[in-house]
């Protein structure tokens, strides 16, 4: 019997590698509070942010068509502020410092230890969804205290 768990967090993980996606599948669904829907490219990406609600982004920054950056560009001009991680295997510290410019939140390196390297990106999601979720909470604090004014 599966057990009760009222936090679920909704990942939408963009990746042009199948295999990259069934891993994401298999080990963060067994964290037991992810829903991960998947795709293959950016503009399909979009497609589900317009038709759905996700708590946290996750993305590859190489993908043919657009790419990662391109996509968290799109997402900062379309979306805000929704938590961003890329998972990547690109090293290059230019890329690396343009993805924080732009804005991403986290940049996991998929090279390494697969059992670590799926550990350190489920503890970043789950990171990320704590300070959004504590971000939400004081704004409605706020509100209700501007409200009764």
């Amino acid at each position: 019997m599966e057990s009760f768990n009222p936090v679920r967090i909704r990942v939408l993980h963009v990746d042009d590698e199948p295999e990259v996606l069934k891993l994401a599948q298999i080990f963060l669904r067994r964290e037991g509070e992810f829903e991960i829907t998947s795709v293959d490219s950016a503009e399909e990406a979009l497609t589900k942010l317009e038709k759905g609600r996700f708590d946290v982004i996750i993305s590859d920054c190489r993908m043919p068509g657009m790419d990662g950056l391109e996509f968290l560009e799109e997402v900062r001009e379309t979306r805000g502020s929704i938590p961003f991680v890329f998972f990547s295997g690109i090293e290059d510290p230019e890329i690396i410092e343009a993805a924080w410019k732009k804005g991403a939140d986290r940049y996991i390196m998929k090279n390494g230890n697969p059992t670590f390297t799926w550990k350190e990106l489920a503890q970043a999601v789950r990171e990320l969804m704590k300070v959004k979720t504590e971000g939400e909470l004081q704004r409605e604090e706020e509100e209700v205290v501007i409200g009764s004014y």
